[in-house]
């Protein structure tokens, strides 16, 4: 008889069925967790940062006249990494990859396996208590810090 878990098994999803706490204990990423801004950007002038917590990486930025309108909120969950080239780790497969760098900073960059580096971004790490009140705010209720 076929069973559900039977079929799981067989097409190698069993690990969709984790709980997030064993996904979290899983997954790491090779920079620190907090909010990362362009390295040309001051903290408190950030309207698009890219937030590690937890199990979740991504975006968060404001948009439109002014950046008056979002927060949009682009992270997303964290359930696979695998080493990319030049010292990159991939998330779930692709196409957005991170990378440690010098002097406390990162690289995130997207990554086509066909075309290779599409865009690549220098980031550091900035504490929360630096960021505009806009974005803190917005973080917060995102639940991101």
């Amino acid at each position: 008889m076929v069973t559900r878990s039977w079929i799981a098994a067989a097409l190698g999803i069993g690990a969709l069925a984790q709980p997030v706490s064993s996904l979290e204990a899983a997954v790491q990423l090779p920079i620190a967790q907090g909010v990362w801004v362009k390295t040309a950007t001051s903290c408190a002038s950030a309207t698009n940062v890219y937030v590690h917590k937890g199990n979740r990486f991504g975006s968060v930025y404001f948009y439109g006249p002014n950046h008056s309108m979002g927060p949009a909120d682009e992270t997303e969950l964290v359930v696979s990494t695998s080493r990319g080239k030049d010292g990159y780790t991939t998330i779930n497969e692709g196409p957005i990859e991170v990378g440690a760098r010098l002097k406390g900073q990162a690289s995130v960059r997207a990554y086509s396996l066909s075309q290779g580096p599409q865009w690549t971004e220098t980031v550091r790490l900035c504490p929360a208590a630096t960021l505009s009140s806009k974005l803190r705010g917005a973080l917060m209720r995102l639940k991101l810090i």
